[in-house]
């Protein structure tokens, strides 16, 4: 009867040993199928990932082709522009003036219209001009050690008009700043559209302030207006080409929405910076920044 018992807990556990290993078996398949799987899964996606790359990389080329055709085709239709529109301003200005010849109410008024006209067009063809050079990454900078303070105090001579017609009184406020280097022509376009945007954009009657003053080794020129300031939207916006913000101009003046994006680019290629403060309907104040060094 013993023996009996042990021959059945020997076959019992036999048995046993044959299903644990029926499932350890098993568990290998399963473990091995989902191996593999996850293998082919793998490569599935690195495959995928790949023609993502190539298919990416091919459209970024064909996006990079198609901006420089733009660029050149802007800068070769603004070329061709720039003579005519050129022409047309200066003869209708020589005959505005009474040079050729006295005229009547209705021939100044014409003139007028086609002055006004063909100056706003060249403003946009310059603009235009501007915009493909610097994308087009051509623009070449002629650097000069000058003083920044004596260039605004040019530009504000030669500016006077448009704020003395808005009745707008402009402050100057400089510490005494090194020289910087810099490219004069372009740190001049820069000054000048941010003057004229703080006028263009503020009601008769105020006030715009300049400052200029050195801090952690860069010389900072701020313009700040009492105009109607930025909106949250629009600041997003601010830099980029061909913008249209909400604020308006308040005396009927023109923009072509190129303006400050210029403004940056040129900044950028000069190392430097600028940045905006401003509360919707409590004016704006921009501020760019250079290095002293060379």
């Amino acid at each position: 009867m013993a023996e009996n018992m042990k021959t059945c807990d020997f076959l019992q556990q036999n048995l046993q040993d044959k299903i644990m290993d029926q499932q350890t078996e098993r568990q290998l398949v399963v473990q091995m199928l989902e191996y593999r799987a996850n293998k082919i899964d793998q490569q599935v996606l690195n495959e995928l990932l790949k023609n993502l790359v190539l298919k990416y990389a091919d459209a970024e080329n064909k996006l990079s082709e198609l901006n420089q055709l733009k660029n050149k085709f802007l800068g070769m239709a603004a070329h061709d522009l720039r003579n005519p529109l050129s022409s047309m301003r200066g003869f209708s200005e020589i005959m505005l003036s009474g040079l050729t010849g006295d005229l009547n109410n209705e021939q100044k008024e014409y003139l007028t219209i086609m002055f006004g006209t063909s100056n706003q067009m060249l403003l946009l063809v310059n603009d235009l001009l501007d915009v493909s050079v610097i994308e087009s990454g051509k623009l070449d900078l002629n650097l000069q050690k000058v003083s920044i303070k004596k260039i605004i105090e040019d530009r504000l001579r030669l500016l006077a008009h448009l704020s003395q017609q808005k009745n707008i009184t402009v402050h100057m406020f400089s510490q005494e700043i090194p020289e910087v280097n810099v490219d004069i022509n372009k740190i001049c376009q820069v000054i000048d559209n941010l003057i004229t945007n703080a006028v263009k954009f503020s009601p008769p009657g105020v006030s715009v302030y300049i400052s200029a003053e050195v801090k952690k080794g860069k010389v900072e020129i701020s313009v700040k207006d009492e105009g109607p300031g930025i909106s949250d939207d629009d600041r997003e916006k601010l830099f980029g080409a061909f913008q249209k913000l909400s604020a308006r101009p308040t005396g009927g003046e023109k923009s072509t929405g190129l303006g400050l994006s210029i403004v940056k680019k040129i900044l950028d290629a000069h190392h430097g910076s600028i940045n905006v403060k401003s509360l919707d309907g409590k004016g704006a104040t921009f501020t760019f920044a250079l290095p002293t060094e060379d």
